[in-house]
């Protein structure tokens, strides 16, 4: 059995400023820290947690202590789950980055899966940093795992697994109250998410139209490439 518990960091002063973080940080909010606690209650009883992998902010492994004060596993901290590098975007909302640079802007809206912001990364970028880690996680004899990620890098990893194309994993979202489920026991992955605790519900979380959230259901697969 292989079952990967997939959370993102609690809500951050910056996600409510809609700033793009990167590898900047900011402090969970009230909101955030009962997230996590969320979060930890869920896998304390839904779960058999023995190792977290941690993305090594400040934002994650603020998330982490508090889920592991719930399952008491083996924590590591893995460099491969750093969130997307923004470069000389970090700290930025949108409208700053339409304003201070309109020509990369109107790229990253023709191409967001390869734009790549100023001294950052794109996300097939990350994908190829992921990659040896996921090999070796799916690979290794631990059944159950959480996995304390970032957003996008959320969203490059369910793309791995379950093997997207690039427009599925573009409208992907991750919200910081949201945690997904995949169980690759019988090789084909399995998916599910918890919102606020409750669940599992099928399939992925994606953006439908602008803000709409709709579901991916997973298990139609004829039409990924």
């Amino acid at each position: 059995m292989k079952v990967l518990y997939l959370i993102r960091h609690g809500q951050t002063q910056w996600n409510v400023q809609r700033r793009m973080q990167g590898r900047l940080d900011s402090p969970l909010t009230e909101a955030g820290i009962a997230q996590a606690h969320t979060h930890g209650r869920l896998l304390k009883s839904a779960a058999a947690i023995s190792s977290m992998f941690v993305s090594p902010s400040g934002r994650t492994r603020e998330t982490a202590y508090i889920v592991n004060s719930y399952v008491h596993g083996y924590v590591d901290y893995a460099q491969e789950l750093l969130e997307r590098d923004m470069g000389e975007w970090s700290g930025m909302t949108m409208d700053e980055v339409s304003e201070a640079f309109p020509a990369a802007f109107r790229k990253r809206q023709e191409d967001p899966y390869h734009f790549t912001p100023p001294a950052g990364e794109n996300l097939a970028d990350m994908s190829e940093r992921v990659s040896g880690f996921l090999d070796d996680l799916l690979a290794s004899e631990i059944d159950e795992v959480a996995l304390v990620t970032h957003q996008v890098m959320s969203r490059v990893i369910l793309s791995r697994i379950l093997k997207l194309n690039e427009i599925e994993t573009n409208r992907l979202v991750h919200p910081n109250d949201v945690v997904y489920r995949i169980d690759v026991t019988s090789g084909a992955p399995e998916i599910s998410h918890y919102l606020l605790g409750d669940g599992p519900r099928d399939g992925l979380l994606q953006h439908s139209d602008g803000e709409t959230i709709a579901r991916l259901d997973t298990r139609d697969t004829d039409h990924r490439s």
